[in-house]
C-alpha cells in the first residue's frame, strides 16, 4: 500500500508526517501521526511504502523516522533489539513517549499478537527544491 506524504504529495492515500517533528524531536505528534490502517495493513502482512520528496536526497522520514518506527514497533511487538544503532537517540525519545503516554501505548500494543513482521518503507523523490505544497498540489510519481 503506498502513502504520499501529505507536506510534500498528493495521491490516493495520504498520511501527514513533517520532517520539521523529526528535527525537533517531536515523536509524540509523530507516532499519533502513524494511521490506524497501517495498523491493520501490518496485520496482513501489506508492505507499507511512504513516498516523500526532498532536496537532500533520502529525506528525514525515509532516513530517520520510519527506520525509528520499525525498530520501536518491533522490539515492542516481536522483542527485537533496534537495528539502526545510529539512531538510538531517536529510538528512545519515541520509546519514551510511549511510556509516558498510556492511550499511544494502549493503541500499539492492542496489535501485539497480531503482526509477525513490520514491513515500512520509505522513498525519497530527490528535488533541486522542495515545492511548496500550499501553492500547488503535488504529485509523487
Amino acid at each position: 500500500m503506498i502513502y504520499y506524504n501529505l507536506t510534500q504529495c498528493s495521491g490516493a492515500r495520504v498520511v501527514y508526517l513533517r520532517s520539521t517533528d523529526v528535527e525537533q524531536h517531536n515523536y509524540h505528534r509523530l507516532l499519533w501521526g502513524v494511521p490506524d490502517e497501517w495498523f491493520f495493513l501490518m496485520s496482513t502482512n501489506e508492505p507499507i511504502v511512504v513516498m516523500d520528496k526532498s532536496s537532500n536526497g533520502s529525506g528525514k522520514i525515509e532516513r530517520i523516522f520510519l527506520p525509528v518506527l520499525k525498530d520501536v514497533l518491533e522490539n515492542l511487538w516481536l522483542g527485537y533489539l533496534p537495528k539502526h544503532n545510529n539512531l538510538k537517540f531517536h529510538y528512545q525519545l519515541a520509546q519514551d513517549v510511549i511510556r509516558a503516554d498510556k492511550s499511544l501505548r494502549q493503541r500499539i500494543m492492542f496489535w501485539r499478537k497480531k503482526i509477525s513482521a513490520v514491513n515500512l518503507i520509505g522513498k525519497t523523490i530527490h528535488v533541486s527544491k522542495e515545492s511548496n505544497p500550499i501553492n500547488a498540489h503535488n504529485s509523487c510519481s
